[in-house]
Protein backbone atom coordinates (compact mmCIF):
# COMPACT_ATOMS: atom_id res chain seq x y z
CA UNK A 1 0.00 0.00 0.00
CA UNK A 2 1.24 3.41 -1.08
CA UNK A 3 1.36 5.97 1.60
CA UNK A 4 1.73 9.71 1.87
CA UNK A 5 1.00 12.86 4.02
CA UNK A 6 -2.85 14.08 3.31
CA UNK A 7 -2.82 17.41 1.84
CA UNK A 8 -4.56 19.24 4.91
CA UNK A 9 -1.11 17.98 7.28
CA UNK A 10 1.02 19.03 4.43
CA UNK A 11 -0.66 22.26 4.50
CA UNK A 12 -0.64 23.18 7.86
CA UNK A 13 2.85 21.88 8.40
CA UNK A 14 3.87 24.62 5.70
CA UNK A 15 2.15 27.31 7.26
CA UNK A 16 4.38 27.96 10.27
CA UNK A 17 3.17 30.03 12.68
CA UNK A 18 4.02 31.11 16.40
CA UNK A 19 2.09 28.08 17.35
CA UNK A 20 2.82 24.46 16.61
CA UNK A 21 0.85 23.57 13.56
CA UNK A 22 -2.41 22.32 15.11
CA UNK A 23 -6.50 21.27 13.69
CA UNK A 24 -9.78 21.12 15.47
CA UNK A 25 -10.95 17.98 15.95
CA UNK A 26 -14.13 17.36 13.77
CA UNK A 27 -16.55 14.17 13.20
CA UNK A 28 -17.14 13.01 9.90
CA UNK A 29 -17.26 10.23 7.34
CA UNK A 30 -13.78 8.19 7.37
CA UNK A 31 -13.52 5.84 4.37
CA UNK A 32 -10.58 3.32 3.30
CA UNK A 33 -8.35 4.40 0.48
CA UNK A 34 -5.71 2.04 -0.27
CA UNK A 35 -3.49 3.10 -3.22
CA UNK A 36 -1.85 0.40 -4.69
CA UNK A 37 -0.03 -0.81 -8.02
CA UNK A 38 -2.14 -2.49 -10.28
CA UNK A 39 -1.65 -4.10 -13.87
CA UNK A 40 -4.26 -3.98 -16.56
CA UNK A 41 -5.32 -7.35 -17.86
CA UNK A 42 -8.50 -9.09 -19.61
CA UNK A 43 -11.73 -10.10 -18.02
CA UNK A 44 -12.06 -13.46 -20.53
CA UNK A 45 -9.39 -14.52 -22.56
CA UNK A 46 -8.21 -17.34 -24.34
CA UNK A 47 -4.53 -19.12 -23.93
CA UNK A 48 -2.30 -20.95 -26.56
CA UNK A 49 -0.26 -23.48 -24.98
CA UNK A 50 2.58 -24.79 -26.75
CA UNK A 51 1.56 -29.22 -27.51
CA UNK A 52 2.47 -31.90 -25.00
CA UNK A 53 4.73 -33.98 -28.13
CA UNK A 54 7.78 -36.60 -27.39
CA UNK A 55 9.85 -34.64 -29.47
CA UNK A 56 11.80 -31.62 -28.83
CA UNK A 57 9.65 -27.67 -29.26
CA UNK A 58 11.94 -25.30 -31.30
CA UNK A 59 10.20 -22.01 -31.81
CA UNK A 60 10.47 -21.64 -36.03
CA UNK A 61 8.48 -18.32 -36.59
CA UNK A 62 6.11 -16.41 -34.52
CA UNK A 63 3.78 -13.97 -34.94
CA UNK A 64 4.35 -10.54 -33.92
CA UNK A 65 3.15 -9.14 -30.69
CA UNK A 66 -0.13 -6.74 -30.55
CA UNK A 67 -1.19 -8.10 -34.10
CA UNK A 68 -5.11 -8.19 -34.05
CA UNK A 69 -6.08 -12.29 -35.63
CA UNK A 70 -9.23 -14.18 -36.68
CA UNK A 71 -10.05 -17.09 -35.62
CA UNK A 72 -7.81 -19.38 -37.64
CA UNK A 73 -4.95 -17.80 -38.04
CA UNK A 74 -1.50 -18.82 -37.50
CA UNK A 75 0.02 -17.75 -34.28
CA UNK A 76 3.50 -19.19 -33.81
CA UNK A 77 5.17 -22.22 -35.76
CA UNK A 78 7.70 -24.96 -34.48
CA UNK A 79 10.24 -26.92 -35.75
CA UNK A 80 8.47 -29.85 -38.14
CA UNK A 81 12.17 -31.07 -39.61
CA UNK A 82 12.19 -34.10 -37.19
CA UNK A 83 8.21 -35.12 -37.66
CA UNK A 84 8.61 -34.52 -41.48
CA UNK A 85 11.44 -37.25 -41.58
CA UNK A 86 8.57 -39.33 -39.01
CA UNK A 87 5.80 -38.76 -41.13
CA UNK A 88 8.06 -40.09 -44.29
CA UNK A 89 9.52 -43.26 -42.09
CA UNK A 90 5.95 -43.92 -41.10
CA UNK A 91 4.54 -43.56 -44.88
CA UNK A 92 7.37 -45.85 -46.19
CA UNK A 93 6.04 -48.59 -43.05
CA UNK A 94 3.07 -47.96 -44.96
CA UNK A 95 4.18 -49.25 -48.46
CA UNK A 96 6.05 -51.86 -47.41
CA UNK A 97 2.72 -53.47 -45.22
CA UNK A 98 0.60 -52.97 -48.29
CA UNK A 99 3.11 -54.45 -50.47
CA UNK A 100 3.61 -57.54 -47.80
CA UNK A 101 0.14 -57.61 -48.02
CA UNK A 102 -0.63 -58.20 -51.50
CA UNK A 103 2.72 -60.35 -51.93
CA UNK A 104 1.27 -62.55 -49.01
CA UNK A 105 -1.75 -62.47 -50.32
CA UNK A 106 -1.30 -63.46 -53.72
CA UNK A 107 1.06 -66.52 -52.29
CA UNK A 108 -1.81 -67.45 -50.55
CA UNK A 109 -4.27 -67.45 -53.12
CA UNK A 110 -2.25 -69.45 -55.32
CA UNK A 111 -1.96 -72.17 -52.50
CA UNK A 112 -5.41 -71.94 -52.22
CA UNK A 113 -6.01 -72.67 -56.05
CA UNK A 114 -3.64 -75.71 -55.82
CA UNK A 115 -5.35 -77.11 -53.16
CA UNK A 116 -9.09 -76.18 -54.26
CA UNK A 117 -7.92 -78.45 -57.67
CA UNK A 118 -6.76 -81.86 -55.43
CA UNK A 119 -9.72 -81.28 -53.51
CA UNK A 120 -11.81 -81.31 -57.14
CA UNK A 121 -9.86 -84.31 -58.45
CA UNK A 122 -10.55 -86.11 -55.65
CA UNK A 123 -13.87 -85.67 -55.08
CA UNK A 124 -14.38 -86.87 -58.68
CA UNK A 125 -12.04 -89.96 -57.69
CA UNK A 126 -14.42 -90.31 -54.87
CA UNK A 127 -17.32 -90.11 -56.72
CA UNK A 128 -16.09 -92.77 -59.47
CA UNK A 129 -15.28 -95.57 -57.23
CA UNK A 130 -18.12 -94.77 -55.57
CA UNK A 131 -20.04 -95.37 -58.89
CA UNK A 132 -17.51 -98.66 -60.19
CA UNK A 133 -18.51 -100.22 -56.67
CA UNK A 134 -22.50 -100.14 -57.08
CA UNK A 135 -21.49 -101.94 -60.40
CA UNK A 136 -19.70 -104.86 -58.79
CA UNK A 137 -22.81 -105.97 -56.85
CA UNK A 138 -23.48 -108.67 -59.09
CA UNK A 139 -20.03 -109.39 -60.22
CA UNK A 140 -17.36 -112.05 -58.59
CA UNK A 141 -15.31 -111.60 -55.41
CA UNK A 142 -12.48 -110.60 -56.22
CA UNK A 143 -14.16 -107.60 -58.17
CA UNK A 144 -16.13 -106.82 -55.63
CA UNK A 145 -12.76 -106.29 -53.13
CA UNK A 146 -11.03 -104.47 -55.79
CA UNK A 147 -13.92 -101.97 -55.97
CA UNK A 148 -14.24 -101.83 -52.28
CA UNK A 149 -10.49 -101.15 -51.92
CA UNK A 150 -10.56 -98.59 -55.05
CA UNK A 151 -13.18 -96.60 -52.86
CA UNK A 152 -11.64 -97.11 -49.46
CA UNK A 153 -8.67 -95.09 -51.03
CA UNK A 154 -10.35 -92.52 -52.87
CA UNK A 155 -12.49 -91.25 -49.46
CA UNK A 156 -9.14 -91.13 -47.83
CA UNK A 157 -7.54 -89.13 -50.34
CA UNK A 158 -10.96 -86.98 -50.50
CA UNK A 159 -11.35 -86.57 -46.98
CA UNK A 160 -7.51 -85.48 -47.17
CA UNK A 161 -7.49 -82.82 -49.70
CA UNK A 162 -10.89 -81.50 -48.03
CA UNK A 163 -8.84 -80.97 -44.93
CA UNK A 164 -6.18 -80.04 -46.41
CA UNK A 165 -8.11 -76.92 -48.12
CA UNK A 166 -10.38 -76.36 -44.57
CA UNK A 167 -7.37 -75.90 -42.79
CA UNK A 168 -5.24 -73.80 -45.76
CA UNK A 169 -8.44 -71.60 -45.74
CA UNK A 170 -8.36 -70.80 -41.80
CA UNK A 171 -4.22 -70.52 -42.15
CA UNK A 172 -4.91 -67.52 -45.05
CA UNK A 173 -7.36 -66.12 -43.20
CA UNK A 174 -4.95 -65.12 -40.13
CA UNK A 175 -2.14 -64.58 -41.78
CA UNK A 176 -4.20 -62.19 -43.78
CA UNK A 177 -5.30 -60.66 -40.74
CA UNK A 178 -2.06 -60.59 -39.23
CA UNK A 179 -1.19 -58.23 -42.48
CA UNK A 180 -4.23 -56.31 -42.05
CA UNK A 181 -3.40 -55.47 -38.46
CA UNK A 182 0.31 -54.33 -39.65
CA UNK A 183 -1.32 -52.13 -42.29
CA UNK A 184 -3.57 -50.82 -39.59
CA UNK A 185 -1.23 -49.82 -37.17
CA UNK A 186 1.13 -48.47 -39.99
CA UNK A 187 -1.80 -46.18 -41.08
CA UNK A 188 -2.64 -45.23 -37.13
CA UNK A 189 1.30 -44.01 -37.10
CA UNK A 190 1.43 -42.37 -39.56
CA UNK A 191 -1.88 -40.42 -39.01
CA UNK A 192 -0.65 -39.92 -35.59
CA UNK A 193 2.61 -38.56 -36.79
CA UNK A 194 0.67 -36.08 -39.34
CA UNK A 195 -1.61 -35.05 -36.30
CA UNK A 196 1.50 -34.28 -34.29
CA UNK A 197 2.86 -32.13 -37.42
CA UNK A 198 -0.67 -30.56 -37.46
CA UNK A 199 0.19 -29.61 -33.50
CA UNK A 200 3.38 -27.79 -34.34
CA UNK A 201 1.35 -24.75 -36.19
CA UNK A 202 0.05 -22.82 -33.03
CA UNK A 203 -3.68 -21.32 -34.31
CA UNK A 204 -6.17 -18.93 -33.04
CA UNK A 205 -8.96 -20.87 -31.47
CA UNK A 206 -10.85 -17.20 -31.30
CA UNK A 207 -10.27 -13.60 -32.56
CA UNK A 208 -8.46 -11.76 -30.47
CA UNK A 209 -4.93 -9.98 -30.25
CA UNK A 210 -2.12 -11.45 -30.01
CA UNK A 211 -0.21 -11.19 -26.44
CA UNK A 212 2.89 -13.12 -25.54
CA UNK A 213 3.36 -14.90 -22.18
CA UNK A 214 6.25 -14.90 -20.10
CA UNK A 215 7.68 -18.40 -19.49
CA UNK A 216 10.73 -19.87 -17.75
CA UNK A 217 13.61 -19.99 -20.36
CA UNK A 218 17.36 -20.63 -19.38
CA UNK A 219 15.88 -19.56 -15.86
CA UNK A 220 14.32 -16.95 -16.03
CA UNK A 221 10.75 -15.51 -17.29
CA UNK A 222 10.60 -13.81 -20.12
CA UNK A 223 8.40 -14.34 -23.52
CA UNK A 224 9.04 -16.30 -26.51
CA UNK A 225 11.49 -15.63 -29.46
CA UNK A 226 12.22 -17.57 -32.17
CA UNK A 227 14.96 -20.29 -31.51
CA UNK A 228 13.28 -21.01 -27.72
CA UNK A 229 12.82 -24.29 -27.12
CA UNK A 230 9.75 -23.76 -24.28
CA UNK A 231 8.51 -26.80 -21.92
CA UNK A 232 5.98 -28.84 -23.08
CA UNK A 233 2.43 -27.82 -22.77
CA UNK A 234 3.71 -24.29 -21.18
CA UNK A 235 1.31 -21.26 -21.65
CA UNK A 236 2.69 -19.09 -24.56
CA UNK A 237 -0.01 -16.75 -25.87
CA UNK A 238 -3.09 -14.66 -24.83
CA UNK A 239 -5.96 -13.52 -26.76
CA UNK A 240 -7.56 -11.03 -24.63
CA UNK A 241 -11.53 -9.91 -25.03
CA UNK A 242 -11.39 -6.51 -24.52
CA UNK A 243 -15.53 -6.34 -23.65
CA UNK A 244 -14.65 -6.84 -20.53
CA UNK A 245 -11.15 -5.19 -18.88
CA UNK A 246 -9.90 -5.93 -15.30
CA UNK A 247 -6.88 -4.73 -12.81
CA UNK A 248 -5.03 -7.37 -10.82
CA UNK A 249 -3.28 -5.64 -7.61
CA UNK A 250 -2.27 -7.11 -4.42
CA UNK A 251 -3.03 -5.47 -1.07
CA UNK A 252 -1.03 -6.32 2.47
CA UNK A 253 -2.29 -8.78 4.55
CA UNK A 254 -2.94 -5.98 7.44
CA UNK A 255 -5.09 -4.15 5.00
CA UNK A 256 -7.39 -7.27 4.12
CA UNK A 257 -9.79 -6.40 6.67
CA UNK A 258 -10.31 -3.32 5.20
CA UNK A 259 -11.36 -3.99 1.66
CA UNK A 260 -14.78 -6.27 0.63
CA UNK A 261 -16.07 -7.46 -2.80
CA UNK A 262 -18.30 -4.57 -4.62
CA UNK A 263 -15.75 -1.76 -3.11
CA UNK A 264 -15.41 1.16 -5.54
CA UNK A 265 -12.17 1.37 -7.44
CA UNK A 266 -10.69 4.63 -9.07
CA UNK A 267 -7.98 3.28 -12.09
CA UNK A 268 -5.66 5.28 -13.54
CA UNK A 269 -3.19 4.30 -16.13
CA UNK A 270 0.64 5.57 -15.70
CA UNK A 271 0.43 6.01 -19.60
CA UNK A 272 -3.03 8.58 -19.45
CA UNK A 273 -2.41 10.34 -15.83
CA UNK A 274 -5.55 12.51 -17.26
CA UNK A 275 -7.77 9.46 -17.42
CA UNK A 276 -9.98 7.56 -15.01
CA UNK A 277 -11.42 4.27 -15.04
CA UNK A 278 -14.04 3.30 -12.58
CA UNK A 279 -14.77 -0.20 -11.16
CA UNK A 280 -15.39 -2.80 -8.26
CA UNK A 281 -13.52 -5.16 -6.70
CA UNK A 282 -14.96 -8.68 -7.91
CA UNK A 283 -12.44 -11.22 -6.05
CA UNK A 284 -10.57 -11.25 -3.27
CA UNK A 285 -7.99 -14.08 -3.22
CA UNK A 286 -7.98 -16.88 -0.32
CA UNK A 287 -4.94 -17.39 0.51
CA UNK A 288 -1.37 -15.71 0.97
CA UNK A 289 1.56 -15.33 -0.50
CA UNK A 290 4.82 -13.63 -0.54
CA UNK A 291 5.01 -10.39 -2.29
CA UNK A 292 6.56 -9.75 -5.81
CA UNK A 293 8.25 -6.78 -5.00
CA UNK A 294 9.93 -8.71 -2.41
CA UNK A 295 10.23 -8.17 0.70
CA UNK A 296 8.82 -10.11 4.23
CA UNK A 297 4.93 -9.03 3.88
CA UNK A 298 2.26 -11.13 2.94
CA UNK A 299 0.00 -10.16 0.31
CA UNK A 300 -3.61 -11.29 -1.16
CA UNK A 301 -4.03 -11.07 -4.70
CA UNK A 302 -7.14 -8.13 -5.71
CA UNK A 303 -8.84 -8.28 -9.03
CA UNK A 304 -11.29 -5.08 -9.74
CA UNK A 305 -13.30 -5.09 -12.66
CA UNK A 306 -13.85 -1.93 -14.75
CA UNK A 307 -17.10 -0.65 -15.91
CA UNK A 308 -16.51 1.04 -18.61
CA UNK A 309 -14.79 -0.24 -22.01
CA UNK A 310 -12.60 2.08 -23.63
CA UNK A 311 -9.78 1.29 -26.50
CA UNK A 312 -6.76 2.88 -24.72
CA UNK A 313 -6.93 -0.22 -21.97
CA UNK A 314 -4.49 -3.00 -23.14
CA UNK A 315 -3.47 -6.26 -21.18
CA UNK A 316 -0.21 -5.75 -19.55
CA UNK A 317 -0.51 -1.51 -18.96
CA UNK A 318 0.64 -0.39 -15.59
CA UNK A 319 -1.55 1.44 -13.46
CA UNK A 320 -2.66 2.78 -9.87
CA UNK A 321 -6.02 2.17 -8.25
CA UNK A 322 -7.58 3.48 -5.50
CA UNK A 323 -9.35 1.71 -3.01
CA UNK A 324 -12.66 2.90 -1.75
CA UNK A 325 -13.19 0.14 1.20
CA UNK A 326 -15.04 0.04 4.56
CA UNK A 327 -16.70 3.16 5.71
CA UNK A 328 -17.70 4.23 9.34
CA UNK A 329 -19.63 7.40 9.62
CA UNK A 330 -19.88 10.41 11.87
CA UNK A 331 -16.89 9.23 13.43
CA UNK A 332 -12.90 11.07 14.58
CA UNK A 333 -10.26 10.12 12.55
CA UNK A 334 -7.05 11.71 12.32
CA UNK A 335 -3.79 12.22 10.08
CA UNK A 336 -1.75 9.06 11.13
CA UNK A 337 1.16 11.61 11.98
CA UNK A 338 -0.49 13.08 14.51
CA UNK A 339 -1.73 9.38 16.32
CA UNK A 340 1.71 8.37 18.51
CA UNK A 341 2.09 5.14 20.46
CA UNK A 342 4.20 4.37 23.33
CA UNK A 343 4.82 0.47 23.76
CA UNK A 344 1.50 -0.75 24.11
CA UNK A 345 -0.93 2.61 24.54
CA UNK A 346 -1.86 4.82 21.52
CA UNK A 347 -2.61 8.94 22.39
CA UNK A 348 -2.69 12.42 21.20
CA UNK A 349 -1.18 15.90 22.06
CA UNK A 350 -3.89 18.78 22.90
CA UNK A 351 -3.18 21.50 22.79
CA UNK A 352 -4.46 24.35 26.04
CA UNK A 353 -2.86 27.69 24.27
CA UNK A 354 0.37 26.71 24.20
CA UNK A 355 0.09 23.45 26.46
CA UNK A 356 0.54 20.22 25.08
CA UNK A 357 -1.60 17.53 27.33
CA UNK A 358 -1.02 14.00 26.42
CA UNK A 359 -4.62 12.04 25.97
CA UNK A 360 -4.57 8.41 25.73
CA UNK A 361 -6.59 7.39 22.98
CA UNK A 362 -7.98 4.01 21.64
CA UNK A 363 -7.78 3.62 17.87
CA UNK A 364 -9.70 1.92 15.29
CA UNK A 365 -9.18 1.18 11.58
CA UNK A 366 -6.72 2.77 9.76
CA UNK A 367 -5.64 3.41 5.78
CA UNK A 368 -2.29 4.76 6.39
CA UNK A 369 -3.21 8.04 5.62
CA UNK A 370 -5.93 8.49 8.69
CA UNK A 371 -6.67 6.27 11.31
CA UNK A 372 -9.76 6.44 13.52
CA UNK A 373 -10.09 7.19 17.18
CA UNK A 374 -12.88 5.43 19.00
CA UNK A 375 -12.27 6.32 22.48
CA UNK A 376 -10.61 9.35 24.61
CA UNK A 377 -10.91 12.34 21.84
CA UNK A 378 -13.91 14.63 21.72
CA UNK A 379 -15.19 16.82 18.87
CA UNK A 380 -13.99 20.65 19.30
CA UNK A 381 -10.41 20.04 20.85
CA UNK A 382 -7.50 21.72 19.52
CA UNK A 383 -5.25 18.79 18.51
CA UNK A 384 -1.39 19.33 17.68
CA UNK A 385 0.20 17.60 14.64
CA UNK A 386 3.41 17.31 15.91
CA UNK A 387 4.70 15.65 19.40
CA UNK A 388 5.76 18.00 22.59
CA UNK A 389 9.26 16.93 21.94
CA UNK A 390 9.20 17.43 18.51
CA UNK A 391 8.40 20.92 18.80
CA UNK A 392 10.39 22.10 21.52
CA UNK A 393 13.17 20.39 19.56
CA UNK A 394 12.07 23.02 16.77
CA UNK A 395 12.00 26.17 19.00
CA UNK A 396 15.28 25.28 20.21
CA UNK A 397 16.78 25.23 16.81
Amino acid sequence: MIRCLTPVLLFLLACGGEGPPSLEVERGLFQVRLHEAATVSAVNSTTVSAPRLRTQLQVQWLIEEGTQVEKGDTLLIFDRTELQKDIDDRLNELEIAQASYNKNSARLEAELRSLRSNLVADSTSYLLSQLRRERTKYESEIVRQEAELQFAQATLSYEKSRANYEAQVGINREELRELELKIENARENLAKSRREYDQLVLIAPDRGMVVFLQVWLGGEPRKVKVGDTPWRGASLIELPDFNRMMVKMEINEVDLNLVSLEDSVDVVLDAWPDRHFPGRVTDIGVLARESENGGAARVFDLTAELVDRDPVLKPGMNARATLFGRRIEDCISLPVEAVHRDEDQWYVWLLEGSAFERVDVEVGPTDGDRIVIEMGLQEGRNLSLVSREEWAGREGS
